[in-house]
């Protein structure tokens, strides 16, 4: 049994869509399937190509650019990938639905405070948050809501409203509705950080593959930091686009040069602008309020999964 759509004979179609969520370990995850001989996993992880409603500067722009991560993989019996905003979507799972009816569909979830704090963090690496100070940035979720605060980098603003993102349960209810619970698989986080081994089993007998296969468990998607933001900033976006200088020039070796030396001198910023290291914990009092403001939610979410999730709070 391979991945070849019904509606599109001869083409191979993704079957296997780990919705998210965000900062839940669904990179690692996605690592380790993609080591699986039945499963080939998309690169990038995350096309982002459903969920109309996500304003993505990162999309894929169309139809055959999504398939063509899939052709190399067109004889697995699984075709994967890993956007984590689908479980943010709205519409999501149900363009999913519709595109492929026979679709697994794989969750991740974490500790909400966790994962915010997370996520605050990576939003900084990548320019989509322009206020260092977590705190700062969790206060400033009025104004983004009304389309103010927003940085001019910002590449994804939807997921600057923080509280709205960790909104599981109702998240997760949307894909039990479309799905089916047989063909939705729910990982929390807690079991995959202490046991990734079984927690990747239950995973592959969920996806009826040889459960023989044993991937390399190396940490993937380990902590960042960035030392200087100014220049981070600078650097994914400067006042003037320094960085294309082969656009000004006619095309041709000395376009093309110019263009090489240029994004190379900027990779090399890059990479030494940052630096692997744990990120400092999160301020007690900060972590009591999130703690407080998320019981509702995490009893909501212990119900639907039929899981004491009491230990988030």
């Amino acid at each position: 049994m391979t991945a070849k759509s019904k509606s599109r004979p001869g083409v191979a179609i993704p079957n296997l869509f780990l919705v998210g969520a965000a900062k839940c370990g669904t990179t690692a995850m996605a690592s380790y399937l993609g080591q699986h001989p039945e499963i080939h996993f998309s690169n990038p992880k995350e096309p982002i190509f459903f969920g109309r409603d996500l304003q993505h500067a990162w999309r894929l722009p169309s139809l055959e650019s999504y398939l063509a991560l899939f052709e190399e993989g067109r004889d697995c019996r699984y075709l994967g990938e890993g956007t984590v905003w689908y479980l943010y979507s709205r519409t999501a799972a149900e363009e999913i639905k519709a595109f492929n009816p026979d679709a697994k569909i794989l969750i991740m979830l974490r500790n909400p405070v966790d994962a915010l704090y997370s996520l605050h963090g990576q939003f900084l690496f990548s320019g989509n948050e322009s206020h260092a100070n977590f705190e700062k940035a969790l206060a400033a979720e009025p104004r983004r809501r009304q389309g103010r605060g927003i940085p001019r980098a910002a590449h994804f603003p939807s997921g600057l409203l923080y509280s709205e993102v960790v909104r599981y349960t109702s998240q997760v209810q949307r894909y039990l509705d479309v799905f089916g619970r047989d063909n939705v698989h729910i990982v929390v986080y807690d079991d995959f950080a202490r046991d990734p081994q079984g927690v990747y089993r239950n995973v592959l007998e969920f996806l009826g593959v040889s459960t023989d296969h044993r991937p390399d468990y190396a940490v993937v998607n380990s902590a960042r930091s960035i030392r200087s933001i100014a220049l981070h900033r600078w650097l994914i976006n400067p006042p003037v686009d320094i960085w294309n200088p082969g656009r000004w020039l006619p095309k041709g070796y000395l376009a093309h040069s110019l263009q090489w030396r240029a994004q190379h001198l900027r990779g090399r910023l890059y990479d030494l602008n940052v630096t692997q290291t744990k990120r400092a914990p999160l301020a007690p009092a900060t972590k009591k309020r999130l703690k407080e403001s998320i019981v509702g939610e995490v009893e909501d979410l212990s119900r639907l999964l039929d899981r004491d999730l009491s230990v988030w709070i």
